[in-house]
């Protein structure tokens, strides 16, 4: 009987065996088996993460406001040179002491009054090659109580009126000559616009870079959580089969005990996977820019199977359309534009000018006056040089130069970055293929591990093993499911670092650019 009721046990443990597999690493929602769902736990997939990082990051929004800055100094620049109305009236009223002849022939002092209305416009233009041309109107209403000036005649008092138009126009010969000083301030707007537009494309690719890096560790806490969770679920299974089998005196006490230890252990494997996949929440709300302190946050989803480029597809990339070089070349542009007009301010000055105008003058009325103008019956004209110097030339020479400087330091960092093209991308590919091996041989041992453990079950339960044995067998699948995992992000994130580098991560997830 002792006999037959050994060969029922022993039947029994290897149907035990046959049926229970090793469960696989949960999914990036990991749970207990029979376990309610936690409300607190936030499900957050890689779109969410790109969308968030988007729509919140700090560090975007200020190179969108960046560039909303200069995109305003281009429009600042292009009505630089408007239309310009000027008006102007007053009253004058005047008194001035005079000798006159008195009745007896001698001579007495005499104050003559004269109040005068002046009204006048002008219209004037400065254009980009630095012409200035002004046309202006003026009229005048004179009365005075003595003949004074040419306002009346025949040496009686009265009102006279006055009319004059003018159309001047003064042209640089030397400083502020020409359309490459007049729109120097509006080319550099424009690329200082496009270097800050690139700025924005690369600001915007790291932030989903970092953002997605973050991601991608908490899904690697949640699935190291999930595979915790499994193998104390497995270690649970296996000591209550143990205790069964102790019942029925098929295991010592002391085989049990080295499953209750393996559970304990396991018990704190999750803790302590439940802190980091919770830490890695918080982490990645950090980046997001959002409150996560009343949920916990876990990554859903599966890194998807990297494709590895050649060394020389990312250098071309890298030549091409990599954000850093982008915006490096931009600021070089801007620097040159800038150090073509340097110290053009303090440059001698020598410009033309030259009017020409028409008067009238009518006593009594201003139809005269205006006779007078219309019919061209007083014109005028004046040409003439006017020339300043500074006995200085110290602040001129110290803008151009300080302008070269600037070329050549944005030249010299856009030549750094050219020079680390080549190394950076053998360093990319590389990354992103070492990871891809580790997958690979992560993969492979999870499978040997796997069949490993069932042959060790196997033993156990014909007695060829220890409870050790079959323990340490466990660990070894659950670590290199681990090391899957790990494989699995590092394969992405070194996918992502070269997708940035090479401009396919801002082409793919393009930032909006800020309203006009």
């Amino acid at each position: 009987m002792n006999s037959l009721r050994k060969s029922y046990v022993f039947l029994g443990v290897l149907a035990c065996v046959a049926s229970a597999k090793v469960p696989p690493a949960h999914a990036a929602a990991p749970q207990e088996a029979g376990a309610k769902a936690d409300p607190s736990v936030r499900q957050i997939s890689e779109a969410d993460v790109i969308s968030l990082s988007i729509r919140n990051n700090p560090d975007l929004a200020s190179a969108w406001l960046t560039e909303k800055q200069a995109g305003y100094a281009v429009r600042a620049e292009e009505a630089r040179y408007p239309f310009v109305l000027a008006a102007n009236a007053g009253y004058t009223h005047s008194s001035q002491p005079s000798l006159a002849r008195d009745s007896s022939g001698g001579t007495s002092v005499v104050v003559g009054t004269r109040d005068s209305f002046v009204i006048g416009s002008s219209l004037s233009k400065d254009f980009s090659t630095g012409t200035s041309v002004s046309l202006s109107v003026q009229g005048e209403r004179s009365t005075t109580s003595r003949a004074v000036g040419p306002l009346v005649t025949a040496g009686a008092a009265g009102t006279g009126y006055s009319l004059s138009t003018r159309l001047s126009l003064v042209q640089p010969i030397l400083r502020g000559a020409g359309t490459r000083i007049g729109l120097a301030g509006l080319r550099a707007a424009e690329l200082d616009l496009n270097a800050q537009r690139q700025g924005r494309e690369r600001v915007a690719s790291e932030v989903v870079r970092d953002a997605l890096t973050s991601y991608w560790e908490l899904w690697y806490a949640s699935q190291a959580l999930g595979i915790e969770q499994s193998a104390r679920a497995f270690a649970i299974a296996q000591r209550n089969d143990a205790d069964a089998r102790r019942a029925q005196g098929a295991l010592s006490p002391a085989d049990v005990l080295a499953f209750d230890t393996r559970v304990a252990s396991l018990d704190e494997q999750v803790t302590s996977a439940e802190l980091t996949e919770l830490q890695r929440g918080l982490e990645l709300a950090q980046v997001l820019g959002v409150d996560a302190s009343a949920s916990h946050w876990r990554a859903t989803g599966n890194p998807a199977e990297q494709s590895v480029p050649s060394v020389a597809e990312v250098e071309r990339k890298l030549r091409e359309q990599s954000p850093e070089l982008e915006e490096l070349q931009a600021r070089l542009a801007a620097a040159e534009q800038r150090a073509q007009v340097a110290g053009d301010a303090y440059r001698p000055r020598l410009d033309l000018e030259g009017y020409v105008e028409l008067r009238g003058l009518g006593s009594g009325s201003p139809a005269p006056a205006f006779a007078q103008v219309g019919t061209l019956g007083a014109p005028g004209a004046y040409v003439g040089l006017v020339f300043e110097a500074p006995l200085n030339g110290g602040r001129e020479q110290t803008e151009v130069e300080t302008a070269r400087v600037n070329v050549q330091l944005a030249r010299n960092q856009l030549d750094a970055a050219r020079s680390r093209i080549r190394l950076a991308a053998a360093r990319l590919v590389a990354q992103v293929e070492a990871a891809k091996a580790r997958r690979t041989a992560a993969e492979q041992t999870v499978a040997i591990a796997e069949r490993q453990l069932e042959a060790e079950r196997a033993r156990f339960a014909l007695g060829a093993s220890t409870p050790i044995q079959v323990q340490q067998a466990e660990d070894s699948v659950r670590t290199a499911r681990l090391r899957v995992a790990r494989a699995k992000v590092d394969q992405v994130q070194a996918a992502l670092a070269l997708e940035h580098s090479v401009g396919d991560l801002a082409a793919r997830h393009p930032a909006p650019a800020p309203s006009k």
